[in-house]
């Protein structure tokens, strides 16, 4: 007796031939079994160009949407050209910046359309969304990535968050660590990106860089007025999370715009469960340069009136008739639409970003102790 062998087995041409029968039924009702059928039959021929038949695009595109989001989408995506997905592709890298399925997304995007459609989906003013996909871009080995990110970085975003997340993008090469030595040295590094950059280049697995940056790009000083150290030698010490509790309630001054249970004032983000959140190294980065990674519904707005006043504060509410603004006193403020000139994102945190001048490393580091003990119960 022959051993039955399926035609997805069989040479080539058996496989050809099978896909030439299911051509004519994918017209039919849809049928996603087929659909699938017809992507894996595609799959065992080594040259496949779906571009010419509608049939067969339109099978592969059903099957596809019934994958989600996984790598298999996204291989689907490269394998057949299927440019219709890229807004698919860029929202999963947006969703998951900082994962595989992220990146893989980013790459077929740019493998696909190149950086135009990247360009294209940066121009928004959905902030949380736009500092995803430069993070993740960040992340991709694009040959087309870094030059991008480095022009995008000399227009200078109006936005802080976007601005410093994409010198952490360029510096996250060593091509890109020179590129920003160079502003620094020239004098171009701007001061809301100087934290940043600065902790960045002196973690350099360079040496070379790491010294040069050190010796050109300096961290700002404690209360106690010794330098700032690095976020990677912060991070390594150790605090006291009891003092670090008194410390929260007064001298910090966090309690003024963050909540803790039922004590604190609610400005910024309830902190009662930060320590579930955040590694050690991003609470140092959330004290110390605030405006490098606002909270979503926590990005702060500015109001100019019909009058000429400003008001900066946090949107807590907004109709079609108002908008009420909470400032960073805890007051909230409310003004008729009608009376507003014009309101803006600033890009820049109500939390000041001077903290460690109120502080000494040793209160930093006790501090970090105490957010590290709020976890989720």
């Amino acid at each position: 007796m022959h051993e039955f062998k399926s035609p997805l087995s069989r040479p080539r041409v058996l496989v050809g031939t099978l896909l030439l029968l299911l051509i004519p039924t994918i017209a039919l009702p849809q049928d996603p079994a087929r659909d699938k059928l017809v992507v894996e039959t595609l799959l065992r021929l080594k040259r496949f160009d779906i571009s010419d038949n509608d049939k067969l695009r339109d099978a592969v595109l059903r099957h596809m949407k019934t994958l989600g989001e996984t790598d298999r989408f996204v291989d689907l995506a490269v394998k057949f050209e299927v440019k219709e997905v890229t807004g698919d592709l860029i929202k999963l890298a947006q969703t998951y910046p900082n994962a595989t399925l992220g990146v893989e997304a980013i790459n077929a995007v740019l493998k696909l359309s190149g950086t135009s459609v990247v360009e294209k989906a940066l121009n928004t003013d959905d902030v949380a969304s736009s500092v995803a996909l430069i993070q993740v871009l960040g992340q991709s080995t694009s040959p087309e990535v870094p030059s991008f990110l480095i022009r995008l970085y000399q227009s200078t975003p109006r936005n802080r968050q976007i601005y410093v997340n994409t010198a952490l993008s360029i510096a996250r090469t060593i091509p890109g660590q020179r590129f920003l030595l160079a502003e620094a040295k020239a004098g171009r590094l701007r001061p809301e990106v100087t934290f940043a950059v600065g902790n960045a280049l002196y973690a350099s697995a360079d040496k070379d860089i790491q010294a040069r940056a050190k010796a050109t790009i300096k961290l700002p000083t404690t209360a106690d007025s010794k330098p700032l150290p690095p976020l990677d030698e912060l991070a390594r010490l150790s605090g006291s999370a009891s003092l670090g509790k008194a410390l929260f309630f007064t001298k910090g001054t966090c309690a003024k715009c963050h909540k803790v249970g039922d004590q604190g004032k609610e400005v910024g983000p309830a902190l009662s469960e930060i320590g579930t959140k955040l590694s050690k190294e991003a609470l140092f980065t959330s004290m110390l340069d605030p405006s490098a990674g606002v909270s979503h519904n926590y990005e702060t707005y500015s109001i100019v009136t019909l009058t000429g006043n400003i008001v900066t504060g946090i949107k807590i509410n907004e109709t079609d008739d108002e908008v009420t603004l909470r400032t960073a006193e805890g007051i909230d403020k409310t003004f008729k639409r009608s009376t507003i000139d014009e309101i803006f994102q600033t890009g820049v945190s109500l939390m000041p970003a001077d903290l460690q001048r109120l502080l000494s490393v040793k209160e930093l580091a006790d501090i970090v102790a105490y957010l590290r003990t709020l976890t989720k119960k």
